[in-house]
């Protein structure tokens, strides 16, 4: 077994703060903080060091932590092929997602995997697209639903095996008496002096239409911010704006908002994309919901 207080040298490396990184563990700091020490005087070596209210790895501690990442690699093709040899599937199988991942492709892929393998224990866990792969690293999910983006260093660093999973359209929402309610498909240029409600900056669903807007030449004007779907539509309805809804979210129904297509040439869409530890992705376990997940992908676009 691979030394476990590597897991939180790797932590701490990703969260920058030893109560950061023992929270997303679901440890006590003090706890964290003690195997941390215990594990440099074994070694003889200083790992972390001061850095103004937060801590650093030192020159040696990050190379211990390129190590235990690939050691994880390693690991995790051990169990795969291990794993492998076994006749009926069973064990825990986390899958995590932001939220309309959770709604649209885990939920429906867990209650198959429950019905198809018995001795598996799928579980969901909501997890937005920034916290996503340290969960995986951290072992918290052993499968990850993501949106990419102009990030395949990133997901190389944290050796991840990415498969692409489902290319998702975005839709507008709008109120009943808006004159895009009675097009059949409405261009994302056309919406460039609308009021829209979305989320703030760093959450998901700004960073997505942002990214839509400025490829056709714009920055979309938000005048009211949320996240949650139900708020979202809420304010919608009520006429304070538009929204931008993936094709797979599933909106909260009202009778005073309607869900247009977006047509034209630059239609945005999201590539959403599986991702799992590098190594794991042939755990039967592992292999069995990724190959469920894209089960009901397929579903979904049919």
């Amino acid at each position: 077994m691979i030394d476990p207080r590597l897991q939180l040298l790797i932590a701490v490396s990703e969260y920058g703060t030893v109560t950061a990184a023992a929270e997303a563990l679901y440890r006590s700091p003090s706890g964290v903080s003690k195997q941390l020490k215990e594990l440099a005087a074994e070694l003889d070596i200083d790992l972390l060091e001061r850095h103004g209210r937060r801590v650093r790895l030192t020159e040696a501690g990050n190379r211990l932590v390129d190590h235990a990442r690939t050691m994880n690699a390693q690991w995790e093709a051990a169990l795969s092929d291990t794993a492998a040899a076994a006749r009926q599937l069973c064990g825990p199988v986390p899958l995590g997602g932001f939220p309309t991942a959770v709604s649209a492709l885990i939920a429906p892929t867990i209650r198959v995997l429950r019905a198809k393998h018995p001795g598996l224990t799928p579980t969901a866990h909501e997890i937005y697209s920034n916290d996503l792969l340290r969960s995986l690293e951290s072992g918290v999910i052993d499968v990850g639903i993501y949106v990419a983006g102009e990030d395949a260093c990133y997901l190389d660093q944290h050796l991840v095996t990415v498969t692409d999973l489902i290319d998702d359209p975005i839709d507008l929402l709008v109120p009943t008496g808006h004159p895009f309610a009675q097009l059949e498909g409405v261009t994302l240029e056309d919406a460039s002096e609308e009021e829209w409600v979305s989320g703030r900056r760093h959450q998901d669903s700004y960073i997505e239409l942002l990214a839509a807007t400025r490829a056709v030449g714009y920055s979309p004007r938000v005048t009211h911010f949320a996240q949650e779907l139900t708020a979202i539509t809420a304010l919608v309805a009520q006429g304070l704006g538009i929204t931008a809804v993936p094709r797979i979210a599933t909106t909260v129904p009202h009778p005073h908002t309607v869900r247009v297509p977006l047509s034209g040439n630059n239609v945005p869409q999201r590539k959403i994309v599986i991702c799992t530890r590098r190594g794991a992705e042939t755990n039967p376990r592992i292999a069995a919901a990724a190959e469920e997940l894209r089960s009901t992908a397929t579903s979904l676009t049919a």
